[in-house]
């Protein structure tokens, strides 16, 4: 009995482990995650974009009385960045996360610019709107890097006999010279792609950088979504 416990177990922890590798692949968590980062990228643009616009004209114009306003609509635009990141962690993420802001209809002007300019959650909104940019940008990058070279590898068996598949990874031609030798360029930093086992292999390989890239899809997406949450509850309003 106790031999067949164990045996049990070790199945048990061997399909265990083959789930948290491969299951990635079929979670649809995970689509939602990469979703989630790739929404940073043109909502950090747009973010950085009208911030950036906002802030320049109301710093430019606050000595004639007029940026003051521009500065406090600036503001008030952090607020509405909290509410589009709500939304994103409520439907991407699953998480139950909610945002209240100032009702300009239930104040008057001063009192809504005194709200408005006096929550520190604005203020920290607007950082983190400026700051979406810089981190969309190295993650469209890499996300679009990673899989396009993870997929065309994945693929290798079913296109490297196409004539013009572009299966030659060979970056440099000719010859590089090492005191009295001569070495082969492309022997050095590429390879091509011309046999079925090559292609197999290349396959195995842009497999396992697929499952990588997943994977990190998953954590990094795990890290930015308890960041942007605890942003959005921590602070007062």
């Amino acid at each position: 009995m106790a031999r067949s416990q164990r045996f049990d177990t070790a199945e048990g922890g061997g399909w265990s482990l083959a789930n948290r590798l491969f299951g990635v692949v079929f979670r649809r968590e995970t689509y939602a995650n990469l979703a989630y980062l790739l929404a940073r990228f043109p909502l950090g643009t747009a973010y950085f974009t009208v911030l950036v616009t906002g802030l320049g004209l109301g710093v430019g114009l606050a000595p004639v009385v007029v940026g003051i306003p521009i500065l406090a609509g600036v503001l008030a635009l952090g607020g509405y960045i909290g509410v589009v990141e709500v939304e994103l962690l409520c439907r991407l993420r699953g998480r139950d996360v909610s945002i209240t802001l100032a009702d300009p209809s239930e104040l008057s002007i001063t009192g809504y610019l005194q709200a408005v300019v006096t929550s520190p959650r604005n203020y920290l909104l607007v950082a983190f709107g400026i700051a979406s940019f810089v981190v969309g940008i190295p993650l469209f990058v890499a996300i679009t890097v990673v899989f396009s070279l993870g997929l065309t590898l994945a693929a290798a068996p079913f296109l490297y006999w196409i004539p013009g598949a572009g299966y030659d990874l060979t970056t440099l031609r000719g010859t590089i010279e090492v005191g009295s030798l001569s070495v082969d360029a492309g022997s050095v930093v590429g390879a091509s792609i011309n046999t079925l086992p090559e292609a197999l292999a290349a396959s195995v390989v842009g497999v396992v950088i697929c499952l990588a890239g997943l994977h990190a899809v998953n954590l990094t997406a795990r890290l930015l979504a308890g960041v942007t949450e605890r942003l959005l509850t921590s602070l007062p309003e």
